[in-house]
């Protein structure tokens, strides 16, 4: 064929042309829905307001935002927004940093953040975007905090938490990471603090059954359902009643049910609901107290370094032998809060522990209670790490707690129609203690009871709290936000849209997910999600793992980070978007190079500059004379090439079912690869191509485009609109109608 001079490949002006094109058209605002309609709700994760996005956003967002391209393509209604996470302690200290309100702090960071998003070509509905900082959007947690408390799961209560000294504030177990704050990096240590919690232990139970319906619809990667397993840490065995001298009782577990006669002690959490009947001696009862006043250092966790406390008091063992009860939180991380027997010749733990208490096991215990020993009722049992947890928080930025302490009236929960308890803006905290509980127009209130003087609730709600309700409000159109939250749930929009058809979120996303689903079950028994009959918040769900550098996770204090802003800035968007889905499957880590953006960036010049010189010799025979025929001998090739065609667009379609992009994309490549080679073919066998041919290559070309459409939006619809398409309707999915609704 005659060589055409190359269309060159500028991604930013064809960026800029499309991204104004879809604006114009308001290309991804989210459709109303039409009776039977196919529809989904694409649930991507929330952002912290931290200042700018990362390379691990890109990843995320590449994933969900080619799913939701490929799901519109193929004629399904789709919502694809998020909100940003905005309350907690990575805002507060970054406006701390900066000498600003965290309010101002965030909505700058927002407006920032979102530019770069939108820079990437991103299909966000944005009007449905939100921050959780906003007071309509907040009242949701105050809602939600009062109707769980309602119903008895929220609940105030002492116990062992993990404290951050160096941040003054208790830490859920997800902030904490080998022992140490995840903000600041300092030991967590445990100590004994009123909060309120939240009682996720009542529904547990059930996200464990739930979790087997998960895995059976194939819709949950196994990425996402270990993190569920994970998070859950159940633990199967068999449960006996243990008896001491005086006749008390307790219920003791094991995971060792064939080897009861070799326990050696018996071990109770500090968080144990009968630990104080255990602790009558004064001596021990000062232990307990120390351990929970004076904190455990995360890193004194081990085996040979945890408190272990001597009750003085003795079980009669199943076989016979009196078993000494300790207490001790090394039974926390394994079991949760319960007892457990010491089983030293099947448990590393339980031997280190049995080590350093060979005084206490070998003592001489009084005949009455070995003679009290008897048959024992085993039962099958079941165990959870996952427990109740702290959810009130020291720090000023957060959702304020809609309570207030009166002298007459006690705890008094705010009035529903009083929410939201507004937080104030001005606040401009130092990090040295609760400025929020300085503020008298803030503390000091009428009691919603008597009227008579109160004071508010100041510590906040930890922003854990505040994701569980983020993945709903995105289905509430922006216009219907300010009614009463009782009317949001039973529109006919947010009903429709829910569940979730899909979470595509950071594989670290376990713990959020996981109270996620509780809550959403306890809402659907309380009513408000009562349409949710199996109380799962996401039909499917994937977790994609972290983006890392040079073996390590990126980091500015490691020097290792990559900035997307240069990176769009140097190759386009499309070529970040691809680069990201080609280098690894989602449920790999991405050991991040510039070898797959160069890879990229070389795949996509090609086809533009290939396509564009293809299109222009298609021209070029169409208007020249076909003089005399003759013989079609490359019939054959274009059917080799049709082949080629079918057989990419079913593997690729069912691999973007799956989510699995990686894959997808590697046969996109495979399919550029396969149209050049047909073309050399048939000049291999008759010197140029035919009209024929030209047409068999363009219809090749044109299904590449399409095929490309979810990875590299802004290249794809400018080839199909080159190619003779319109391009003003949504980008149609090979063998879908080309009358896509846009």
């Amino acid at each position: 064929m005659t060589e055409q001079p190359a269309k060159r490949y500028d991604p930013h002006a064809i960026e800029a042309r499309r991204q104004a094109a879809w604006r114009a058209r308001d290309a991804f605002q989210t459709p109303s829905l039409t009776e039977g309609q196919p529809h989904k709700y694409i649930k991507p994760s929330a952002p912290f307001t931290s200042g700018n996005i990362h390379i691990g956003h890109v990843r995320s967002y590449s994933i969900g935002d080619a799913y939701a391209r490929f799901s519109r393509a193929r004629g399904d209604a789709v919502l694809f927004a998020f909100g940003f996470d905005a309350f907690g302690l990575p805002a507060e200290l970054g406006a701390i940093a900066s000498g600003e309100s965290p309010s101002d702090w965030v909505s700058r960071c927002a407006t920032h953040m979102t530019g770069q998003l939108q820079r990437l070509g991103f299909s966000f509905d944005w009007d449905r975007s939100f921050l959780s900082s906003e007071a309509r959007m907040y009242r949701w947690s105050q809602w939600l905090f009062l109707t769980l408390l309602a119903n008895d799961l929220v609940y105030r209560g002492t116990g062992s938490v993990d404290w951050c000294e160096h941040c003054s504030t208790t830490l859920a177990t997800i902030q904490v990471e080998n022992g140490l704050c995840w903000r600041c990096h300092n030991p967590v240590q445990l100590i004994q603090r009123t909060q309120w919690y939240l009682r996720i232990s009542a529904y547990v139970p059930e996200n464990d059954r739930r979790s087997q319906e998960l895995a059976a619809s194939g819709m949950w990667d196994e990425s996402s359902l270990a993190s569920q397993r994970f998070v859950l840490g159940r633990v199967d065995g068999v449960e006996l009643d243990l008896r001491a001298p005086d006749g008390t009782e307790l219920t003791v577990f094991t995971p060792h049910s064939d080897a009861l006669a070799e326990a050696r002690f018996v071990a109770i959490s500090p968080k144990h609901p009968e630990v104080e009947r255990w602790v009558a001696n004064p001596a021990v009862l000062e232990q307990l107290e120390e351990l929970r006043s004076g904190g455990l250092q995360r890193d004194s966790r081990e085996a040979d370094a945890i408190p272990l406390i001597d009750t003085g008091h003795f079980l009669s063992g199943p076989s016979g032998d009196p078993l000494p009860v300790l207490i001790s939180p090394a039974v926390d991380g394994r079991f949760g809060a319960t007892a457990v027997l010491g089983i030293p010749e099947l448990d590393q733990t339980d031997a280190v522990i049995a080590q350093r208490l060979a005084a206490q096991v070998d003592a001489p215990v009084q005949a009455p209670l070995r003679a009290e020993s008897a048959l024992y009722e085993v039962r099958p049992a079941v165990r959870y790490r996952a427990n109740d947890f702290s959810i009130s928080r020291q720090r000023s930025w957060g959702t304020p707690i809609p309570i207030v302490y009166c002298e007459e009236c006690g705890t008094v929960p705010v009035p529903f129609e009083q929410l939201p308890v507004l937080l104030p803006l001005d606040l401009k905290p130092t990090g040295a203690g609760n400025p929020l509980a300085e503020r008298a127009d803030f503390v000091q209130v009428d009691c919603p009871r008597c009227g008579g003087p109160a004071r508010r609730e100041t510590d906040t709600l930890d922003c854990h709290f505040d994701a569980l309700w983020l993945w709903i409000p995105a289905c509430v159109p922006p216009h219907e936000r300010e009614r009463p939250l009782g009317e949001i749930f039973a529109l006919e929009d947010l009903r429709q849209w829910l569940p979730a058809g899909r979470l595509v979120a950071g594989s670290d996303s376990g713990n959020f997910v996981f109270d996620q689903r509780i809550v959403t079950k306890a809402l659907r028994d309380i009513g408000p999600l009562s349409f949710i009959a199996d109380g799962e918040p996401f039909a499917g769900c994937l977790f994609h793992e972290m983006v890392i550098r040079d073996g390590r996770k990126m980091s500015k204090h490691l020097g290792n980070v990559v900035d997307p802003d240069e990176l769009v800035e140097r190759f386009g968007a499309d070529t970040v978007r691809l680069a990201v889905l080609y280098a690894a499957r989602p449920q790999r880590t991405l050991n991040w190079s510039d070898s797959a953006v160069l890879r990229s960036h070389r795949f996509l010049t090609q086809v533009w500059e290939y396509s564009h010189a293809r299109l222009a010799d298609a021209e070029a025979l169409a208007s020249a004379d076909d003089g005399e025929p003759v013989k079609d001998t490359s019939e054959h090739l274009r059917l080799k090439l049709s082949t080629w065609c079918e057989t990419a667009v079913e593997k690729i379609t069912e691999e973007m079912q799956s989510l699995e992009m990686h894959s997808a994309v590697r046969n996109i490549m495979r399919l550029f690869d396969r149209i050049k080679d047909f073309e050399k073919r048939v000049a291999a066998r008759q010197g140029a191509l035919r009209r024929a041919d030209s047409d068999a290559l363009i219809d090749a070309l044109t299904l590449l485009a399409a095929l490309l459409g979810p990875f590299a939006p802004h290249l794809s619809e400018e080839l199909w609109i080159a190619l003779g398409h319109n391009g003003d309707t949504q980008l149609p999915w090979p063998g879908v109608s080309s009358q896509v609704p846009a």
